[in-house]
């Protein structure tokens, strides 16, 4: 396995020493600039429940936390380590049971249907054996007029995408195109997305009817 087949594969499942290296990684200055980018466009509800799909070392968690005062914010992940940094990083908030944390996959979470307003998936779809059923999923827990948030730090437009897939036999890098048609499958609508070229970050957010 190569450096880079080994650097993208921490973030599927981290766990061990070296899965928390890359969770504090995520939770690092180096990866604020994605969230930052996108939040400060998105108007949340103070009192907003919002889910995190996918919450790596909890970072986001604790980013929206703040933009909602009087909400929750529940996280999702497949890996016992990400729930377990993510706890530590919003411990007061956990303890005054305004943050959440299950574990569980984005494509068949353990979690009622039509709880949430705000639903966010921030570098994780990448990972996901099906965008189809991760979508439907999603579309499942979001009350009607919820919405859906997708943020990447890649576009998928690039050659070296590519060959991170090809390195890494178990990644899908999406372009904007690709993610807009399978939100519409998934029957999702008002669909609008923004792309920083510089950067190649992408952000497409929906709606539940």
């Amino acid at each position: 396995m190569n450096s880079i087949s080994r650097y993208y594969l921490r973030g599927r499942r981290p766990n061990g020493f070296w899965g928390r290296r890359a969770l504090n990684a995520m939770n690092g200055k180096d990866h604020a600039a994605l969230p930052e980018w996108v939040l400060a466009e998105l108007n949340i509800d103070p009192e907003a429940r919002i889910l995190d799909v996918g919450c790596g070392g909890g970072a986001n968690i604790a980013r929206m936390l703040i933009m909602c005062p009087q909400g929750k914010v529940t996280g999702i992940d497949i890996s016992e380590l990400s729930i377990e940094v993510s706890k530590d990083l919003n411990f007061h908030a956990f303890v005054d049971k305004q943050c959440y944390l299950v574990g569980g996959n984005a494509l068949q979470m353990p979690l009622a249907r039509e709880t949430f307003d705000l639903v966010t998936a921030f570098e994780t779809i990448y990972y996901w054996a099906s965008l189809e059923l991760g979508f439907l999923e999603i579309f499942r827990v979001l009350k009607p007029n919820g919405r859906i948030v997708i943020a990447n730090e890649m576009d998928g437009l690039q050659e070296s995408d590519r060959d991170i897939e090809h390195a890494t036999a178990c990644m899908r890098i999406y372009n904007i195109e690709e993610i807009t048609s399978e939100l519409t499958d998934a029957g999702f609508i008002n669909i609008q997305s923004r792309h920083d070229e510089k950067r190649r970050f992408i952000c497409i957010t929906a709606q539940k009817p």
